[in-house]
Parts: C-alpha cells; structure tokens; sequence
C-alpha cells in the first residue's frame, strides 16, 4: 500500500519534479499555490483527500502571490494536529530554518537534483518512518486506552492509572481531533462523560493560556 503524500508548491516545475520523482512510492497530491490559495482551503484539499503526510514548500510567496509561507502550513497543523507527519523541502534552508519551531523537518531541494539516488532513497525511507510512528502512535494509544478502559471497568484503577488514562485520552483528543473516540462498549457512560469533560476543561484552560500569551 501506497502512502498519500501532499506536495505543495508554488513553482509547478517543482511540482512536476517532486512527483516524478516519488510517484512510484507515494501516492502525490499536487497542491499549486496560486493567487487563490489560503492556508485554510490548501489544508482543507489535503485533509478531505486523506494524506497521510505533508511535504511543503517554504517560500510559497515567491511566485504563488500569496501572504504566507510553507512555515505558517506547519504552524496550522501544529495547531489541528500536533504529531501529523510534516516535512519542509526548500531552496533557502537557512532562511526557512529561522523561522521554524521544528528545524529537524527542514531539508534541502538539493536532494531532487538527480545527483544522488542514495540521498532520494534515503530521503523516501525518512519520509515513509515519520508516517510509520504517527500510525504506530495512534495504534499504540487506542490499544492503552483500551486496556486502562477494560480494568477500569472491571476492577477500577489506581490513581496513576488514572491519570495515565487521561493523558492518554488527552494524547488521543491531539491524533484524532475529528472525534474518532475508543469503542463506547469498553467503557462505561459516566466514565466517558467524566473524560470528555476532563479534556474539554484542559483544552479550554490551555486556549486561555495561548490569549495571555498573545497580549503580553
């Protein structure tokens, strides 16, 4: 099975280069910013389209008569969905690497010159293991919150456990903030109101947080 890899450009030579070169091992979405484009509509097209990983541009307003850059792209993730795979492909790494949070996701064009199958192919697997742990994260979490869910049920929980099932709601509410939820047969009624509360009155608390930090 193929990954679904969204490319964003706005350079369409680039985005013919980058999907001749990975064609064969991902599934490309091509996404052109234009005149048109917004952050919201571009993440919009890579979302309904099910990707499961990002590569984007960093300097979109070279060309794309845009007011952001790929830099902004990964802020808004971040923002929806922290652990998404995201990966920067740019010809300015110092500049793109100044204004990233993440520098371990930038890298450089370079790599599509063709110079270097070794570096393509390394390059390919990075892109495929980042996909990989985001999956494994999902699974992992689901199958944690299952078993804390089964004793709880059965037996009850220590106080570590507990609070070891709230991260791990709180972890799963970041992965799958569509609202994809564990199996309601697993745990009971009040359990899932309790936490669901618990997580909404954390997710208030930090919104909060991110306005103070915003007017000081």
């Amino acid at each position: 099975m193929k990954y679904k890899l969204a490319y964003i450009d706005e350079n369409d030579g680039w985005l013919l280069t980058f999907y001749q070169t990975f064609k064969n091992d991902f599934d490309v979405l091509k996404i052109k910013v234009n005149a048109e484009s917004s952050i919201n509509n571009i993440l919009e097209t890579v979302f309904s389209n099910n990707a499961d990983g990002i590569v984007t541009d960093f300097l979109l307003n070279e060309e794309g008569d845009v007011d952001f850059n790929g830099n902004k792209i990964v802020d808004e993730v971040k923002a929806y969905k922290p652990h998404f795979p995201l990966i920067m492909l740019t010809s300015y790494e110092p500049e793109a690497i100044s204004q990233m949070d993440d520098v371990n996701i930038v890298n450089g064009k370079d790599i599509l010159d063709g110079e270097s199958n070794e570096k393509i192919e390394i390059f390919k697997t990075k892109i495929k293991a980042t996909i990989e742990r985001y999956y494994s994260k999902i699974k992992n979490t689901h199958t944690k919150i299952e078993r804390l869910v089964k004793k709880k049920n059965d037996i009850g929980l220590e106080p570590n456990e507990e609070e070891e099932l709230t991260k791990l709601f709180i972890l799963l509410d970041e992965l799958e903030p569509e609202g994809k939820e564990v199996q309601t047969n697993l745990i009971q009624n009040e359990s899932i109101t309790k936490l669901n509360e618990f997580v909404r009155q954390t997710r208030e608390i930090l919104e909060e947080l991110k306005k103070t930090n915003q007017n000081d």
